[in-house]
């Protein structure tokens, strides 16, 4: 019972251990493009929409899901991208370019976006659930505990009437130590 009661214990401070706090990223970037100071900020819990403020005026983007991407001009115009087979495919279906217009070319506003896509990512790879690390920890816990029935399911089941050495027992525990530390550290990977 006591150790029950110990592994219980050591199971809710290792999940509790386990609870990280939500980092939260900053959704603006700021740049100069053709000479003009531009602030690109992501609609909340997205990097696939936004607007970008200009001194001329505010453009709103967005991705599609087959990846093309839209900007929309003060004007109401739209320039369209889409990369295809190593190439880029552009739509600017007006008379005027957007510079005659006095705003900055589609081109290098997508530069900009993919930029400012770039910059803003958190470099944090996923967290293990932490049901994966409880397991992981309840394997190595089970091995240090109980190493004779681990030896048993892993090996024991094979042969009749055999009983581990004490090597094999101690090779079990050591291995439980090493499993318990793995889950331990894969509650903060």
């Amino acid at each position: 019972m006591k150790k029950f009661v110990l592994f219980m214990l050591a199971a809710l401070i290792l999940f509790c251990a386990g609870c990280a706090k939500i980092e939260t990223t900053d959704t603006t970037f700021s740049t100069s493009v053709a000479g003009e100071d531009i602030i690109i900020s992501f609609n909340e819990g997205t990097k696939s929409d936004g607007t970008i403020i200009t001194e001329n005026g505010t453009y709103s983007f967005s991705y599609s899901f087959e990846g093309t991407l839209s900007i929309t001009y003060p004007n109401g115009y739209t320039y369209s991208q889409k990369k295809a087979n190593g190439g880029i495919l552009t739509s600017w279906p007006y008379a005027e370019t957007a510079a005659e217009l006095g705003y900055i070319d589609g081109f290098l506003l997508s530069a900009s976006i993919t930029e400012a896509i770039g910059s803003t990512k958190t470099g944090h790879a996923k967290k293990v659930p932490v049901l994966v690390s409880l397991l992981i920890l309840l394997v190595g816990i089970w091995f240090v505990f109980m190493p004779q029935n681990a030896w048993w399911l892993t090996r024991g089941w094979r042969y009749k009437n055999v009983e581990p050495s004490e090597l094999n027992l101690t090779m079990y525990r050591l291995l439980g130590f090493i499993i318990i530390v793995f889950g331990f550290f894969s509650f903060f990977a």
